[in-house]
């Protein structure tokens, strides 16, 4: 009979296989440096569609809707770059360090070609680079996909202390080594929209306002959660050193739901979902 302690021991050692073969993958086909950035079409001040593209994700946001997917390098060309998105190759064009073209196959285009100019194209459409992510882009994901592939880098096998490190930077807004309650919660209606397009892949602009909406009474439920258990001097903060002693998620429905959603594209999350009651 298998004991107790012997199933998350299995998961842990699941995990762990499946983060090593994971980052073998990634090592040669992550996105290239060049394309990892903020764009916006047709250009930063006046913008319709913007994306932020970054070692290992999409996302692509208008003022209706937003997509989120997985990217990955399928292959360079001479003058050109195949992106694979969630599945589908898309041939991107860097022209300078600021303009992206990214364009669809049309059906009778050759998938090889050397060059650009011999692919034939149903529809491209031209981004300019930006310093900062488009206003387009809900304020909840601006910073969460700042931070998304340092995620996906720590959260290796489950929601341990290295993973908290790097979820703490990214609520810590201020950069003061201090949650406090209402950072707290946006950090959690920016996981929770995350999570969901991780489920979906693509939100209206309308139910990502809904959910953030009515996650707010359980995102304080998860900031009170976390008070209670960690802030040992009673201040109202969390602090770095509190949290990093022996973190452990809060046993609550919103965390678990997102987590499992989240694991769509962090499987190490789905993990860290099955070890909650």
């Amino acid at each position: 009979m298998q004991t107790r302690a012997g199933i998350p021991l299995f998961i842990f050692l699941i995990a762990i296989l499946y983060s090593w073969n994971i980052q073998k993958a990634q090592a040669s086909d992550e996105m290239p440096k060049k394309v990892q950035r903020n764009w916006a079409s047709p250009d930063c001040g006046n913008y319709d569609t913007a994306l932020i593209i970054s070692r290992y994700f999409y996302l692509k946001s208008t003022a209706d809707d937003m997509t989120l997917m997985p990217a990955s390098l399928s292959s360079r060309k001479q003058d050109y770059f195949v992106f694979d998105l969630s599945g589908t190759d898309t041939p991107a064009r860097l022209e300078n360090d600021a303009i992206l073209k990214i364009g669809a196959y049309a059906k009778e285009s050759p998938r090889s070609p050397d060059n650009w100019d011999d692919l034939k194209l149903d529809d491209t459409e031209e981004f300019t680079g930006c310093l900062e992510a488009p206003a387009v882009v809900p304020k909840v994901l601006q910073r969460f996909m700042r931070y998304v592939d340092r995620i996906k880098d720590q959260c290796t096998v489950s929601v341990n202390n290295e993973c908290a490190g790097v979820l703490f930077k990214m609520a810590d807004e201020n950069g003061d080594r201090h949650l406090s309650q209402s950072e707290i919660r946006r950090a959690v209606s920016s996981a929770v929209i995350f999570a969901a397009l991780a489920d979906k892949k693509t939100l209206t602009s309308q139910e990502a306002l809904t959910l953030i909406h009515d996650s707010a009474p359980q995102a304080k439920a998860v900031a009170d959660a976390l008070l209670a258990a960690y802030d040992k001097d009673q201040s109202g903060t969390l602090d770095y050193n509190e949290l990093m002693t022996d973190f452990h998620a809060p046993d609550l429905p919103i965390i678990k739901d997102t987590l499992e959603k989240a694991g769509t594209l962090l499987p190490p999350f789905k993990v860290a979902a099955m070890t909650l009651k």
